[in-house]
């Protein structure tokens, strides 16, 4: 599909959306299993058999990633942390990959990726202080060692792992299903997405909805052409509260101001062919940084990536040069 069609598609519906939406269309050839996970839904969608020990198994890797990285559980591993006065730690494999590739994507994106920015977050309301008076110190980072598997913090900042946890949960449950050798399947936890193989002989396809409708109408369509793609998005258009004055504020915290993020940008969409952990990551960054630098360092990376921003009223789509319908 041409750039220039898909321009006249989104002329079409006005605004675009953060919530990723799945097409079928043979649903009696699809198995369905799905729940509810990290505060919002999950599914699987499979032209293979998925048993009933298929679930269980996904479902332990959904609670296992929870209890490693959740903001919302006091007994997390990842809580637990936080709450410690101990700045070293042996941690578990799945804690150390999603630190490794959150350092790797902070050092990247010029430190517009922090996950060290869990306080303000609790200070907003997004996640829960457990009691505790919290006040943000300096900004500061994390170092790894792989040989011990461990992690040294350069301060009691806490950790927000909200922007990763989700890509890494499902690219995990990928995972799973190639060993079992259930290759063709989408898999969805909150709009983070994995596309793998075919549905039932034909591409799976992948709607971008409109944010300004509230019915799943969708603004793009994206086609895996039964390739493995991660889709992640982020965007505050409908992850924010308000404060008693009326002020909005942002899930998405810009690290070089501390503050919820204020810019152009309505909505990211990342494609990664690599990973469903880095495009999460990758997809928060851009969205914090602003269009411009987003789109400089896309190509930079060779990311694939399509800005929604609002430019004095007008709604504009913006993308990378590795947006899939050149390269994907």
């Amino acid at each position: 599909m041409s750039r220039q069609l898909i321009s006249k598609l989104v002329a079409l519906i006005a605004g675009i959306a953060l919530i990723l939406v799945a097409y079928n269309h043979n649903q009696s050839s699809i198995y369905l299993i799905n729940g509810n996970a990290y505060g919002t839904t999950w599914s699987i969608k499979s032209s293979e058999y998925i048993g009933d020990h298929h679930k269980e198994n996904i479902i332990n890797i959904i609670n296992r990633i929870d209890y490693v990285a959740s903001n919302y559980k006091k007994d997390s591993e990842i809580s637990m942390i936080n709450q410690s006065k101990n700045n070293f730690h042996f941690v578990s494999n799945d804690l150390f990959k999603i630190l490794s590739i959150a350092k790797e994507v902070e050092e990247k994106s010029l430190g517009f990726y922090n996950i060290l920015l869990g306080k303000i977050s609790s200070n907003l309301g997004f996640s829960p202080t457990f009691g505790n008076e919290l006040v943000h110190k300096k900004n500061s980072s994390f170092k790894l060692d792989e040989k011990n598997q461990s992690l040294e913090k350069l301060s009691d900042n806490w950790f927000d792992l909200s922007s990763i946890a989700k890509g890494y949960a499902v690219q995990e449950i990928h995972h799973y299903l190639v060993k079992e050798n259930l290759v063709n399947h989408l898999i969805d936890i909150g709009g983070e997405i994995i596309a793998s193989g075919n549905n039932d002989d034909e591409s799976w396809k992948i709607g971008i909805q409109n944010p300004f409708s509230i019915l799943d109408d969708a603004t793009i369509v994206i086609d895996n052409n039964l390739k493995f793609i991660a889709i992640a998005s982020s965007g505050e258009y409908r992850n924010y509260i308000s404060d008693k004055n009326g002020n909005k504020k942002t899930h998405t915290i810009n690290p070089k101001t501390l503050k919820s993020i204020e810019n152009e940008i309505l909505s990211v969409s990342v494609i990664s062919d690599i990973s469903a952990t880095y495009a999460d990551a990758y997809a928060t960054a851009f969205n914090a940084m602003g269009a411009e630098l987003a789109l400089s360092l896309a190509n930079k990376e060779d990311i694939a990536l399509m800005l929604i921003v609002n430019n004095s009223d007008n709604v504009e789509i913006l993308y990378s040069n590795k947006w899939y319908d050149k390269n994907i």
